[in-house]
């Protein structure tokens, strides 16, 4: 009998062709006070994929399509026992890698603490954005807290479609003809504008650096009175990070950018990839002022977010997928989209009311992106109860990490600098 298949989406292969880069995985340490139960953990774990099928599939690359396996809690979670509870030894953990071809596309280790239980939890990037993970990891703590209470038998409802369909049936046929015609807000960043080469290409490796909540709230304050977002600044001390380090005049990264917000209120989207790219490009000066970049930035987001550009690139794989053989989209989009060397990510923040296992207090949630291989580097944003962690995940030795963990840490002086009096 023929292995049951799921019909691969664009976005499911736009990350497969992204592996030539990075490892397309996405991945969360979620600390919690107390013990985590292994049964109620493993039995949320399969329960999950009921709701998101493609968890206990297999992923053909010949056929570019999902095949299912039968996968469960058992082959899904992982323990480790006497785990050391520090932030260096659980980013081990959370630095395992999936093969899509033979595993389950999450994998979970639950880290035996002596006082306190962690959970590592990493998921193929093919199956889903940050937002579709944040979505997963918040219907795994309710399972959970259903699993452990015994409340178990009644199996959740699978998510909504994957496709990028369920965006534009919202639009009219004229606003999408708009939309594949208008003008993209392209720049195509310098050669030179690339962090230092690494020493280790062989071993994956996690910076990370931290706002804790008063001085993020002070941020936050800012951000309210100068009328511009939390991201703005955010991108604006990268940007000028960048520009130290590197030397170039004009900084360009693109910016990602959920396309969720083009559902209606009523639907339910499925467990995927809908994501665009807003670019930010602005030329900065040596003894330029924080605020002066902070305007070029936040005025150009502003534009951004106002038109509809950020769905022509999705809508042009859309079409090109569902028209030409795969080899055709991938050496073209090779050509026409080709990954980003420098690029930064806000995964937003993780919603502490959500994020529940059980009657045991979340402690501390960060979310961290793919492993980039030399010279590709991306900066990853997530918050959780208003401490903001910003992390880069790359193959690279102690020295890497630690040149790569102080270039973070200068990005958290310039932001928290801004309400110091």
């Amino acid at each position: 009998m023929e292995t049951e298949t799921i019909q691969a989406q664009p976005f499911d292969c736009m990350q497969y062709f992204y592996g030539a880069v990075q490892e397309p995985r996405i991945r969360c340490l979620i600390r919690v006070q107390g013990a985590i139960s292994e049964t109620a953990l493993k039995r949320a774990a399969s329960l999950s994929v009921g709701a998101v099928p493609l968890i206990g599939c297999i992923f053909d690359e010949k056929h570019h399509c999902w095949r299912k396996r039968g996968f469960t809690g058992e082959d899904i979670v992982h323990v480790a026992e006497d785990a050391d509870e520090s932030d260096d030894a659980a980013f081990r953990f959370l630095l395992a890698n999936i093969d899509h071809t033979r595993e389950p596309q999450v994998k979970i280790t639950l880290l035996r603490g002596k006082t306190n239980d962690a959970l590592c939890i990493v998921i193929n990037h093919m199956v889903c954005d940050g937002a579709g993970f944040k979505e997963y990891l918040y219907l795994l703590g309710e399972l959970y807290t259903r699993c452990e209470k015994g409340d178990d038998l009644v199996q959740p409802v699978p998510f909504g479609r994957r496709d990028l369909g369920q965006l534009l049936q919202n639009l009219s046929f004229a606003e999408k003809l708009r939309i594949l015609f208008c003008k993209s807000h392209l720049s195509k960043p310098d050669p030179a504008m690339v962090m230092p080469a690494r020493e280790d290409s062989s071993t994956p490796v996690i910076a990370a650096a931290f706002i804790e909540k008063e001085p993020f709230d002070e941020i936050c304050r800012y951000a309210r009175d100068n009328r511009v977002s939390i991201n703005d600044i955010l991108l604006t001390a990268y940007l000028r990070a960048l520009r130290r380090v590197t030397g170039c005049k004009r900084i360009t990264v693109p910016c990602p950018v959920d396309l969720r917000k083009y559902k209606k209120a009523e639907q339910r989207c499925g467990i995927c990839n809908l994501t665009g790219n807003y670019i930010c490009s602005a030329e900065i000066s040596p003894e330029e002022a924080f605020d002066v970049t902070l305007r070029k930035v936040s005025s150009q987001m502003q534009a951004q977010k106002t038109d509809n550009a950020c769905l022509k690139g999705p809508m042009l794989f859309d079409l090109m997928f569902h028209m030409l053989p795969i080899r055709a989209v991938r050496n073209l989009f090779y050509r026409i989209s080709p990954v980003p060397v420098t690029s930064y990510t806000n995964l937003g923040i993780l919603d502490d009311g959500k994020l529940r296992f059980g009657n045991r207090v979340v402690e501390n949630a960060v979310i961290s992106t793919a492993v980039k291989k030399s010279p590709y580097f991306q900066l990853s944003v997530s918050t959780f109860r208003g401490r903001c962690t910003l992390t880069s995940s790359f193959y690279g030795s102690g020295a890497d990490r630690e040149q790569i963990g102080g270039f973070l840490n200068r990005i958290v002086e310039e932001i928290t600098g801004l309400t110091e009096v």
